[in-house]
Formats: structure tokens, C-alpha cells, sequence
């Protein structure tokens, strides 16, 4: 009687142990389904996103670039914060080549950094977004103004690259 018990206990035992580990796996299971779907949504997100420089201007004296850029993909973009810019330039007062990262402020840039000054149905005639104020809906167009410190020298050639959050990239020569 006292090892029937004992088997019992014990085969109640194994039987938690196994529906747990069972329990686990179909947890887990579900934890990579849920990821990868997550990929494949950021995939199709990926697939569906094209930026498109328009045109690309220095003023200031140098201190400020202005850069006209076209969602020609099907994904409507926003979180601007989320975006990176790059800019490789010459300086002004030195020649010396510079390599930088600007952060997004989301009013007037500061020394340094960049905004979104306006989304147009189109940029060139100031043609307000009239649909989704905000975030760059395809079709539209974007005015990225980026201060620059130092400023970028006279007769050089620079580049302006943007990427996305998405990680979709737009580069564009920037000259002087």
C-alpha cells in the first residue's frame, strides 16, 4: 500500500512536469509565431517604402540645407524622431571634411539639427497636405531643413543621406 502511494505521487508528478514542458513549448511556440509575423509585417513595411529626392538646397551662407523629399512608395511615413540624417560636407573655414548625425527637434532646428518644415502635395507651388496633416502620406512631399555647424564651404560637393525608421534610405549631392 505505501509504494502504491509512492507510485502514484510519483506518477502525478511526471504527469505535471510533462503538461508544463508541454505548456512551455506551446508558449514558446506562439512567442515565435508572434515574432515572425512581426517580421514580416516590418518586411512588407520595408518592401512598400520609397523616398525620393527632389532637389537640394544650401542657404545661409552655408548654415542651413534644405532638402525636398517624395514618398514615392505605398507606406505612409511619421515618427520623424525615429529617422536618421547624415551629412558629409566640406566645412567653410577650413576645408576640413566633416561626417555628421543630426537629431530631429520638431520645432525650429537648433545649431546641429533637423525638423520636418512642411509636408506639400507639392513642395515647389507650397501646396499644403490637405489628408492626414502630420505624416507623409504617398504622393506627397516633405521640406527637411537641417542647421548645419560649421557651415559647408563654397564650390564643394556634399551628400545628404536620410533613412528612415523602416530602415529605407535617400541620398542626394549636395553642391555649393
Amino acid at each position: 500500500m505505501e509504494s502504491l502511494i509512492t507510485v502514484i505521487l510519483v506518477v502525478t508528478l511526471i504527469l505535471f512536469a510533462g503538461l508544463n514542458i508541454f505548456q512551455e513549448t506551446l508558449d514558446a511556440q506562439n512567442d515565435l509565431a508572434t515574432t515572425w509575423q512581426e517580421m514580416e509585417d516590418l518586411s512588407g513595411e520595408r518592401a512598400r517604402t520609397q523616398l525620393t529626392p527632389i532637389s537640394s538646397t544650401i542657404k545661409n551662407g552655408g548654415a542651413t540645407v534644405e532638402v525636398i523629399l517624395k514618398n514615392e512608395g505605398s507606406t505612409k511615413l511619421a515618427d520623424f524622431d525615429r529617422w536618421d540624417i547624415f551629412l558629409q560636407y566640406y566645412t567653410d573655414n577650413s576645408n576640413n571634411y566633416e561626417i555628421s548625425w543630426y537629431p530631429y527637434v520638431g520645432t525650429m532646428p537648433g545649431s546641429n539639427q533637423w525638423t520636418n518644415a512642411g509636408i506639400y502635395v507639392d513642395a515647389a507651388t507650397a501646396q499644403a497636405e490637405a489628408f492626414e496633416p502630420g505624416i507623409l502620406n504617398p504622393g506627397e512631399e516633405m521640406v527637411i531643413q537641417v542647421q548645419v555647424a560649421p557651415s559647408i564651404g563654397m564650390t564643394t560637393t556634399n551628400m545628404l543621406t536620410v533613412s528612415t525608421e523602416y530602415g529605407i534610405q535617400a541620398s542626394t549631392i549636395i553642391t555649393r
